[in-house]
């Protein structure tokens, strides 16, 4: 039986943070709009993003460790890749996750949606985000080896995770799909960055990610788009609200985040060529995402 601390590993609690900063950005959101947000609903929230995010890891690494995706990649050891753990022990536990995950996201859209129709739209939203987790690297025709990751990610950690969580508390805002817009370029760039540093071995494997399928060049080209749309659109967010409510707050973050994600990740991966100085790179954008996120969610109620 694989030790528990393979298990966390396998986890990859690295990557929770990009989970709970969409809730934290959506329910920032709803707070600027709304008397005030329910903090058990909030916490509930987070868990599942969590229970999402770790059924998301442990299919993934049983995804391409069948595969032989992880035999040579750079970077993290994934566990079944390095026979820490069995296949049928991964699977086992993408069973109980996967049961864990929809539990979770029930009980949260019950809670909060019961006896209303977004009921049933963030029934099938709790299952669809539960069946995104399971098939990015599994199943007859996983989207991650075709291409699709990038999309799934933009759609699960912006529009859906963003809106989703502030729709929890308070009716939408039409400025709120810009901060969202960003949240999900954002967590796309992470996800670029990954998949810059395994496009050799990807190639060999089969998994046809957008930077294999268009080249390193385009890749690049793309990593630095999503950052520049990014920063354009938490722009425009920020000027609506000084101009909507004289909010000076979340303009001067946006310079301060604009100036620091230049600094952190924007100027050292014009440098970074080989597949370690990208793997190097990925925490600090993942940071970066957070901060954004957290930090719009602050400013914006200040």
């Amino acid at each position: 039986m694989a030790e528990l601390k393979h298990w966390i590993s396998a986890a990859r609690l690295r990557t929770l943070p990009l989970a709970f900063a969409v809730i934290a950005l959506g329910t920032g959101l709803a707070y600027k709009i709304s008397d005030g947000v329910d903090w058990r609903i909030f916490a509930l929230a987070v868990f599942t993003s969590f229970a999402y995010q770790i059924l998301s890891n442990y299919a993934n690494d049983l995804g391409d460790g069948m595969r032989g995706t992880d035999d040579h990649r750079t970077g993290e050891k994934r566990a079944i890749a390095s026979g820490l753990i069995t296949i049928p022990a991964m699977k086992r536990a993408v069973r109980l996750w996967t049961v864990l995950a929809l539990i979770c996201g029930g009980t949260l859209v019950f809670l909060a949606f019961y006896g209303q129709v977004l009921f049933y739209v963030f029934f099938a939203l709790n299952i669809a985000a539960v069946a995104a987790a399971t098939s990015y690297t599994m199943g007859p025709k996983p989207y991650a080896y075709w291409g699709g990751g990038d999309f799934f990610v933009f759609l699960f950690f912006g529009l859906v995770g963003v809106l989703g969580s502030a729709a929890l508390y308070a009716p939408l805002h039409g400025s709120f799909v810009l901060p969202a817009l960003v949240a999900g370029a954002y967590s796309a760039a992470v996800l670029t960055l990954n998949n810059l540093r395994d496009v050799d071995t990807d190639a060999k494997a089969g998994k046809r990610t957008l930077v294999v399928r268009m080249g390193k060049k385009w890749g690049r080209g793309y990593f630095k788009g999503l950052l520049m749309i990014g920063n354009v659109l938490s722009l425009v967010f920020a000027l609506y609200w000084a101009l909507l409510d004289g909010n000076q707050a979340l303009l001067v973050f946006h310079i301060f985040f604009g100036l620091l994600i230049s600094r952190v990740v924007f100027k050292p991966f014009t440098k970074a060529m080989e597949p370690m100085e990208l793997d190097q790179l990925l925490k600090p954008m993942a940071m970066m995402t957070l901060l954004f996120c957290v930090g719009t969610a602050v400013a914006l109620n200040m």
